[in-house]
């Protein structure tokens, strides 16, 4: 078999944070997944499943502030670490997370708000791998490691 080129910006990262980012990406497959099958069964629309991706894009982006990711001397790795920022987004992101049920379910009943909880939770961590890549190309590129142009 052959083997699989890695990113030259994963010997730089500290292994918590691809562990969180592999995590982030499984999340999102496994929603996208049900979103797919829900729609293809004419359970909610396709509208309604791109709203609360876009809606949970937004959201990710945001959360991505969440950890604060800078460059580790000792290490010679990107790491990230919660600030008291970091700790005011956390508190709001974990408010949203346990009360979008409770305000959609005003507005959504049923399957399609399963649909459209699931679709904001694809966005949002489809919007915090993003955010986070983005973060750590920031990093290496201040570093002077990751040359601008180069694919991560």
């Amino acid at each position: 078999m052959k083997n699989r080129e890695k990113s030259p910006v994963v010997p730089y990262l500290d292994k918590r944070l691809i562990f969180r980012l592999r995590i982030y990406t499984l999340v999102m497959i496994f929603m996208l997944l049900v979103i797919s099958g829900e729609v293809l069964s004419g359970t909610f629309s396709v509208a309604w499943a791109l709203g609360g991706i876009l809606i949970g894009l937004g959201v990710g982006t945001l959360a991505t502030r969440m950890y604060r990711l800078s460059w580790d001397e000792d290490t010679s790795h990107v790491i990230s670490r919660i600030d008291w920022i970091g700790g005011i987004i956390l508190i709001c992101y974990l408010t949203f997370v346990f009360t979008r049920t409770y305000y959609l379910s005003y507005w959504v009943q049923g399957a399609p708000l399963m649909g459209i909880i699931f679709s904001i939770t694809a966005g949002t961590m489809l919007g915090r791998v993003l955010g986070t890549r983005r973060g750590i190309n920031k990093v290496l590129k201040t570093w002077h490691i990751l040359i601008k142009g180069t694919p991560t």
